[in-house]
């Protein structure tokens, strides 16, 4: 920093035809949807959406989701759904349960709840572009939606988000909704532009939970909305349904290391 209290952290020169830069790849950070209802803790409710975002630097992303119902090792608690880690040891312990899962370098999170999800949706995007698959209509997840492209404003989002009742695959279909998501808010700030992001950035404020700083989260975003969004993979690990100490779980398949072990250079490439 200098006097000003100012830092260059990357730079966009399109009148010297040469690339921006914002920082090298790759980078992994998790994205995270909590549970948790409005007035009720945002870092120790369940874990309702989970995904991890892959940056290569040079225009490459992947988004990988993890069903929430994923049977894994919990440090500490043995093996459990995974959803329960936020609860039993917020962000720390969902962290170091990913981190043991994926064995991926993991830069940090982003958190947020129901409540701020649907503000943040419409206050700061102000609305989602989503070509929802087929049409829905799922009582317990408030969702009513036809088919077909269109911009869902946060209530629609969310309810987009949280619908896995009524859906062919369940958890792991609705985790890729969930994927649809985060690109079709990607899309829309790359439509905004660069110069966008700080001002975003603090009108989301309220509505996130991170241990990224300020630098990293603009950073990340900058390259993020440089990435060939059209062509990023948005995949869930694959699993089967099942059920451990008598609740219903979801087994991953014996594919999945292989899968995060692509994810460590910000991309897949399988």
């Amino acid at each position: 920093s200098d006097s000003s209290g100012w830092r260059i952290v990357g730079g966009h020169w399109p009148s010297l035809a040469i690339p921006d830069y914002y920082g090298t790849g790759p980078r992994v950070v998790a994205v995270i949807g909590s549970d948790a209802r409005p007035g009720e803790d945002v870092e120790r409710s369940r874990a309702d959406s989970l995904h991890l975002v892959g940056l290569n630097g040079t225009g490459g992303a992947a988004i990988v989701g993890l069903p929430r119902d994923s049977y894994v090792p919990v440090p500490g608690h043995g093996k459990r759904k995974i959803t329960g880690a936020l609860a039993l040891g917020g962000p720390e312990l969902l962290m170091d349960s990913l981190q043991g899962l994926t064995g991926l370098p993991l830069e940090g999170y982003v958190l947020t709840g129901f409540s701020g999800f649907q503000s943040g949706v419409d206050t700061v995007l102000g609305g989602v572009d989503v070509n929802v698959p087929f049409s829905i209509n799922d009582i317990k997840a408030k969702a009513t939606l036809e088919a077909g492209q269109q911009i869902l404003n946060g209530f629609d989002a969310l309810a987009f988000a949280r619908a896995r009742k009524t859906l062919p695959g369940g958890d792991l279909t609705r985790s890729s909704h969930q994927g649809m998501i985060l690109l079709g808010a990607a899309m829309g700030v790359k439509a905004l532009g660069p110069a966008s992001i700080p001002t975003l950035m603090e009108k989301a404020e309220p509505y996130l939970y991170t241990d990224l700083s300020p630098e990293q989260l603009f950073t990340f975003a900058v390259m993020a909305i440089n990435a060939d969004l059209g062509e990023v993979p948005n995949v869930v690990a694959p699993g089967k349904p099942g059920t451990a100490g008598g609740a219903s779980v979801v087994f991953l398949s014996d594919s999945v290391p292989a899968l995060f072990a692509d994810l460590a250079d910000g991309t897949l490439e399988n």
